[in-house]
């Protein structure tokens, strides 16, 4: 019993080891403070040899957290300037994202502190001119999902009875995408996709219909009045 019982403290210490080297062997973040948001920035994108790109990305950041101040409401401001953004170099995850499990972060072998932060693994993509025309409210979307986790919580239940009427109603099965073509909705992955698209289109442009907040309004009222009370109504 002793033997086992020494055995489980081993293989528990050389478990716990080895979470610790696997943390410490990413290197610490940059912080900044970008128009009132925290931003964690990887260090190799502020390297001398990186710096026209770590320019022109964080510029456009700021362009796009400036828009993010001056059109959503005040208090949901403060609110948002809570949630903490990663910038990386090159990131082999690539696409904008949100981080809501440490758990999957450690079982896939990423950094477990970007938990609850918004990612953007390629730095370059903030001024991809593609990324521009096709998501332009891109950072916004990823916000939204910090939001809807952090703020609200990912079970609200105005928001996942709104996205059960789209599905039954069958308003997103066959709309317009951006490039003309007539496709399924990306908010019918599920409802944190549901709302953050749709808070695209609220607060900007988002890229599949409905594009803008008069359009919303029409195709999906329900969606639109929970978004009046979860963000606040649009001046």
């Amino acid at each position: 019993m002793l033997r086992f019982t020494l055995l489980i403290l081993t293989l528990s210490s050389t478990v716990a080891a080895s979470a610790i080297a696997q943390v410490s062997s990413f290197k610490t973040p940059v912080q900044r403070n970008i128009e009132g948001w925290t931003v964690l920035i990887d260090p190799d994108l502020l390297a001398a040899d990186h710096q026209k790109t770590a320019d022109r990305a964080l510029k456009a950041l700021a362009n796009h957290l400036q828009r993010v101040t001056f059109i959503v409401p005040a208090e949901r401001v403060t609110e948002l300037q809570k949630l903490r953004i990663w910038v990386d170099l090159s990131h082999e995850l690539k696409s904008m994202q949100y981080h809501p499990s440490e758990r999957w972060l450690t079982e896939n072998g990423y950094n477990p502190k970007l938990v609850k932060c918004v990612h953007i693994p390629r730095a370059a993509a903030l001024f991809d001119p593609h990324m521009w025309a096709k998501h332009p409210y891109c950072v916004l979307h990823e916000l939204a999902h910090a939001y809807h986790d952090q703020v609200l919580n990912f079970e609200h239940p105005q928001i996942k009875a709104a996205y059960d009427n789209a599905k039954q109603a069958g308003i997103l099965e066959d709309v317009l995408a951006h490039t003309g073509n007539r496709v399924k909705h990306y908010g019918l992955t599920n409802h944190k996709e549901y709302f953050a698209e749709s808070t695209e289109a609220y607060f900007g442009v988002n890229d599949f219909y409905p594009f803008v907040r008069a359009e919303l309004k029409e195709h999906d009222p329900r969606m639109f009045a929970t978004l009046v009370k979860v963000w606040g109504p649009v001046q």
